[in-house]
């Protein structure tokens, strides 16, 4: 098994593993957090909560190319889905002004920001976000933007960012996120 199909397994059958810790207040289980964390015997049945929680009924979803990269890498997993947040806030300046460069550096080294530079469109707002709030919404987007997608491994894939409460833009992400994929 893949460890990317390996990774779609683990969210969708043993999601208490593996999502991003504000999950647990999300699907209200915050107070079985530490329980799951030392007592191996509870986990399964936490487990089968959370998943019905996060409506995870049938068969794990078909493992997709784009789903396979966001569930490998770490760090690549994060670059693009701050990528995607950047697209959605649509300003070029946060790719251009230093302040916000250096606040995007954790998360997109400085060849992943020239060459997103140029993939992004033209035109566009300008800044609106304080440098230091950016890297924390632009992820924030990204996930609102992942949550929306319509494959449904890509969907899944959104439990490994805090869940959002960020508006998602309305077109669809899956162009955006193949674009995003092949060039960075």
């Amino acid at each position: 098994m893949s460890p990317a199909l390996q990774g779609l397994y683990t969210l969708w059958h043993r999601p208490g593993a593996d999502m991003a810790p504000g999950w647990w207040d999300s699907v209200e289980l915050a107070a079985w957090r530490q329980p799951y964390a030392t007592q191996a015997l509870v986990r399964p049945l936490i487990d089968t909560l959370i998943a019905a929680r996060l409506s995870h009924r049938g068969p794990v979803p078909p493992a997709s190319e784009t789903a396979a990269v966001l569930l490998g890498n770490a760090a690549r997993a994060r670059a693009l889905c701050v990528a995607l947040g950047l697209w959605a806030l649509g300003s070029p300046d946060y790719l251009l002004l230093k302040p916000y460069r250096e606040a995007l550096s954790d998360a997109l080294d400085a060849g992943t920001q020239r060459q997103l530079q140029t993939l992004l469109p033209a035109g566009g707002g300008r800044a609106t976000v304080a440098p230091d709030a950016l890297p924390s919404l632009a992820t924030e987007l990204g996930a609102a933007w992942l949550a929306e997608a319509s494959d449904p491994a890509v969907r899944l894939c959104r439990l490994r960012w805090p869940p959002s409460t960020q508006r998602a833009p309305e077109r669809p992400v899956e162009p955006i996120l193949l674009k995003l994929v092949r060039w960075l």
